[in-house]
């Protein structure tokens, strides 16, 4: 009888415990401390499972008013881990699920600069950037979409010298 009280409270133990860890908030803010309270580099292992946090934390809370939040932090970090797929995944999640957040804009702007910078593909980040414009004319990035497609294609020097001459 022993055996099975001291069981029945371990495995009490470790439902409890188990079930703070999935609290996908807890686990943000646990992350978020764990990240923002060292002085050294960002730690990459960490800043992945908390752009992982911040997506759980979407999926199980899509009507919460902070769920288009989490998914713009997830987009920042994951570009910062260099993980331009998963920014895109994130990314297109954002546009599909919360196409009036008003961070949506700058999301569309990140898309376009990734496929531009990071893919090469400049045929995807031309569109992407008329698509902003379209969407937005006058949007907070819309100059920098119509520079970036008056300049896609140009080397480092091409633009030194095409700066230089205006």
């Amino acid at each position: 009888m022993k055996k099975f009280i001291v069981f029945f409270v371990l495995v009490l133990v470790l439902v409890f415990v188990g079930c703070g860890t999935n609290d996908p908030a807890k686990r943000i803010e646990k992350l978020e401390k764990q990240l923002l309270s060292t002085e050294e580099a960002v730690n990459p292992e960490v800043a992945s499972d908390l752009v992982g946090a911040y997506c759980d934390f979407a999926d199980a809370n899509p009507n919460d008013a902070k769920a288009p939040e989490c998914l713009f932090k997830a987009v920042d970090v994951s570009m910062n881990l260099n993980e331009p797929q998963r920014t895109i995944y994130i990314i297109d999640k954002l546009l599909k699920e919360y196409p009036d957040y008003p961070r949506t804009q700058a999301a569309l702007f990140v898309k376009a600069f990734i496929f531009e910078t990071r893919f090469g593909n400049l045929d995807m980040a031309k569109k992407l950037y008329e698509q902003y414009l379209e969407m937005y004319p006058d949007g907070e990035f819309a100059e920098s979409c119509r520079a970036s497609i008056e300049n896609l294609g140009l080397t480092p020097e091409e633009l030194v010298k095409k700066f230089e001459n205006q």
